[in-house]
């Protein structure tokens, strides 16, 4: 069996917590290279020119350390099973033996979309495997920007714009008034929340759409102040004068499906 770089990322010292899992795991990867990472202290580096990442938590666990990969393979392990809907992740906490199979390649792998970012033509680290937010930082303030979409461009003030990934519309997307769609299909889907609709201006007409391979959602900011753009728990200012571009990542999320 050759020797894979794997990073194991997990929350809550969980490993230091509970001596059986720690050494379930050191024996399961006693032959390879393996990097131990607490929650609070992930870096994108830790994660980059690995063959494997391992995360043991729950969904939230799971997407921190996928907004972060670039090409390494990743499967999540069910801390809680009893509690944790664990939608995104493929074992729980009682199947880890099932690691031993899948060091030796018996294994599936699904693909899940992700949401590229740019900031004033800086591509940000995150691919989100969930959902973006652009708009503005207090929900009882109004967002207010410039919206371009297709061949459309207009100003709006709205409560923010979700865009989201087939893994992400079940929640807030669909909560909001999107639709569901498969999280491997190629697509990302965007909703704007609660647009206000004027009397003689803002009269909005882009409300929701599907962005397409090679489709961007283009945002300008009109704020003076408290505007952000949220991935995840990355927070970045989206202030007057700044653009987010919005598209498809070319570089899907390759989740690790056990054979059963």
């Amino acid at each position: 069996m050759k020797t894979k770089k794997i990073s194991v990322f997990y929350k809550d010292k969980l490993i230091e917590k509970n001596p059986s899992l720690d050494n379930k795991l050191k024996d399961l990867l006693k032959n390879h290279d393996v990097k131990y990472i607490e929650y609070n202290k992930l870096n994108k580096k830790d994660l980059d020119c690995q063959d494997l990442v391992i995360t043991i938590g729950g969904d939230g666990t799971f997407a921190k350390a996928a907004n972060l990969i670039e090409n390494a393979l990743i499967i999540g392990i069910n801390s809680h099973p009893e509690t944790s809907e664990g939608a995104l992740i493929s074992l729980d906490i009682n199947e880890i033996e099932k690691l031993s199979s899948i060091l030796n390649g018996d294994f599936n792998i699904s693909m899940i979309y992700r949401v590229q970012t740019k900031l004033n033509e800086k591509i940000l680290d995150e691919l989100a495997i969930n959902e973006v937010y652009v708009g503005a930082a207090s929900q009882f303030h109004s967002s207010r920007y410039k919206i371009k979409y297709k061949d459309k461009e207009e100003e709006q003030r709205s409560s923010g714009v979700i865009i989201s990934t087939g893994a992400g519309s079940p929640a807030w997307l669909h909560s909001a008034g999107g639709k569901i769609f498969p999280r491997d299909e190629e697509k990302l889907s965007f909703v704007v929340r609660e647009p206000y609709f004027g009397k003689k201006i803002f009269k909005p007409t882009i409300l929701n759409g599907d962005l397409l391979k090679g489709e961007k959602l283009t945002f300008v900011s009109e704020r003076d102040f408290g505007g952000i753009v949220a991935i995840g728990d990355s927070v970045y200012d989206f202030n007057k004068g700044d653009i987010v571009e919005i598209e498809l990542s070319n570089k899907p999320l390759k989740t690790v499906i056990p054979i059963k």
